[in-house]
This record gives C-alpha cells, sequence and structure tokens, in this order.
C-alpha cells in the first residue's frame, strides 16, 4: 500500500474520534445528569475567568493568570493563546466555543 493512501486511510479512520472529542463538552441545555455537570463546570470556569481579569476587560493577559495562582494555564498560556494576541478570551481559556460567557 502506498503512503499515500495510507495517510488518506488513517485520516478516514480518525474523523470519528474528533466528532467523538467535540460531542464530549456537555451541553448547558440538557436535563439529565450531563447537563448537570455541565453546567457546574461552565459556573466554575466563569468564576475563575472573572476572578483573575483584575481589569475587567473580558480577556486575560499572562500577568493576571499567574497573579490568579492559575498555574496550569500560565504554564500552557502560548498554546492557549491561538491568535498570539498576548491575551486569553473566554474561548481560549476554556478551550472551545460551545459556552458562552454570560
Amino acid at each position: 500500500m502506498s503512503p499515500i493512501l495510507r495517510l488518506a486511510l488513517a485520516a478516514l479512520l480518525a474523523l470519528p474520534l474528533l466528532a467523538t472529542a467535540q460531542s464530549r463538552i456537555p451541553s448547558l441545555d440538557q436535563d439529565d445528569r450531563r447537563g448537570e455537570i455541565g453546567r457546574a463546570a461552565h459556573q466554575k470556569a466563569v468564576e475563575r475567568f472573572d476572578g483573575a481579569d483584575g481589569d475587567g476587560d473580558g480577556k486575560l493577559s499572562r500577568e493576571e493568570v499567574e497573579a490568579a495562582g492559575l498555574e496550569y494555564v500560565a504554564s500552557r498560556f502560548d498554546d492557549l493563546d491561538k491568535n498570539d494576541d498576548g491575551f486569553l478570551s473566554w474561548e481560549e481559556f476554556v478551550g472551545h466555543d460551545r459556552w458562552k460567557k454570560e
């Protein structure tokens, strides 16, 4: 089997895994246990984000993240900052865009 065909086959087989990974983020409007967990996780993320946003501008600088003691986020700041603007937006902070910050 040619290397290109192997690569194409591997990519095709990986597609369902990518779809599954996206669906593991709990929807906030579910009425079951998953929904409860999702709402609790969302609330905790909002509290952490707002608690770290010292100047209230709706984005987190590296200094705000470090001052808030968010060690994991601070250690991965450059990876999380997808648009390389030096700040973490809400979507960058939680790692997806399925939960809106209210």
